[in-house]
């Protein structure tokens, strides 16, 4: 009787460890963020996200909640890694965080999905229970039985439906975390999230101009990300570009006579003119604030000056810089290098994407 309940306290062991193991990671390395927009979301901003205790807490309830279970139905052989199946789905619907979590606060189908599982678990753990004791005992001295390696692999299987089920939007989560830690004024550190990936929409393009504004970077860096939405989506409209918990400048505030006036920054200014290609616009602008011969002018500024110099028949500003010069011209060899456009469009992104000239010619507004 010993060795039968050693052999099944090791299963049981290993199943434990994979389910804390994984439910605090997943909960403190990867959905971290969007609980805590949910948190300030539903509370209306009152509470404040605790990165260290909640993750903690949480997989110690869920943990108690499958001891609990397991004290319930006392199933312990191959069908031990049901009893975690509460928990995975307690665990599931609350990463199932949508992405208009600001504005639309329910359980959606989770309302009638959940009591309808919990009663159909119900109904198999009494099968299982009953068809348990007609099982042959586990094997005797392996840690790793074919008991274990079933219950292993079933709780695998429940563990991935949880990350299926769970938001997994990935801008939706760059988002989140940068306003993290924009709310905690670390805008360097949140423009390196995501920054190696070619997706964003029009809100993490907001994010991420108004880092480089607090950061002085934005005459520098701004093309150097993908962008939507053109001069429209450096302010927030609440409906398609919106921030969830970081707050917005009192200048995007700003109302006169019922209706948002905004006295933009230099650089959201100049750069706006950028976004929407209005260099004509940006020239007049640039030349009147700028010394224009200076080299220490942000890239941007002389991308456009260049791009302006070589696209006007007669420009009202020839501007030169010799490395500049040199390096528009080897842009448009590579150009005309590939008369397939989407082979030619690879090309320029791949070397050329991060630039104005690149966004000018082949980006999206």
């Amino acid at each position: 009787m010993e060795k039968k309940r050693n052999s099944t306290t090791k299963m049981r062991l290993t199943c434990a460890i994979i389910f804390i193991v994984f439910t605090y990671l997943y909960l403190s390395c990867y959905q971290q963020d969007l609980l805590a927009v949910a948190q300030h979301a539903l509370s209306g901003g009152m509470t404040q996200y605790n990165y260290v205790l909640f993750p903690i807490l949480t997989t110690l309830v869920l943990f108690l909640l499958q001891v609990g279970v397991f004290a319930i139905t006392r199933v312990k052989k191959r069908f031990h890694a049901l009893t975690y199946f509460p928990s995975l789905l307690i665990l599931a619907i609350i990463t199932d965080i949508p992405t208009d979590i600001d504005t639309y606060h329910s359980l959606g189908s989770w309302c009638w999905l959940f009591p309808l599982l919990l009663i159909l678990y119900s109904g198999i753990m009494w099968v299982i229970r009953q068809l348990e004791a007609y099982e042959p005992d586990i094997q005797k001295g392996l840690w790793l039985s074919r008991c274990t390696w079933i219950n292993v692999l079933s709780l695998d299987v429940m563990i991935l439906l949880v990350i299926l089920i769970g938001n997994g939007n990935d801008v939706f989560h760059y988002r989140m975390r940068m306003e993290s830690l924009m709310c905690e004024g670390k805008y360097q550190e949140a423009l390196e999230v995501g920054a190696q990936s070619a997706h964003t929409d029009s809100s993490l393009t907001m994010l991420r101009i108004a880092c480089l504004h607090k950061t002085g970077a934005m005459g520098d860096k701004l093309f150097t990300y993908p962008l939507v939405g053109g001069s429209k989506a450096m302010i927030p409209d609440s409906v398609t570009t919106k921030s969830m918990m970081w707050t917005t400048p009192k200048w995007m505030r700003k109302k006169v006579r019922g209706k948002f006036y905004y006295v933009k920054p230099l650089d959201y200014q100049l750069n706006a003119f950028l976004l929407d290609k209005k260099i004509d616009q940006f020239v007049l602008l640039v030349q009147s604030k700028y010394n224009i011969e200076n080299d220490s002018l942000p890239k941007h500024y002389k991308e456009a000056l260049m791009l302006y110099t070589h696209r006007r028949l007669h420009p009202k500003v020839v501007y030169k810089n010799a490395v500049m010069e040199a390096d528009f011209q080897d842009f448009q060899t590579l150009e005309r290098k590939y008369s397939n456009a989407m082979e030619r469009n690879a090309a320029l992104r791949d070397t050329y994407g991060n630039t104005y000239w690149y966004y000018y010619l082949y980006g999206k507004e």
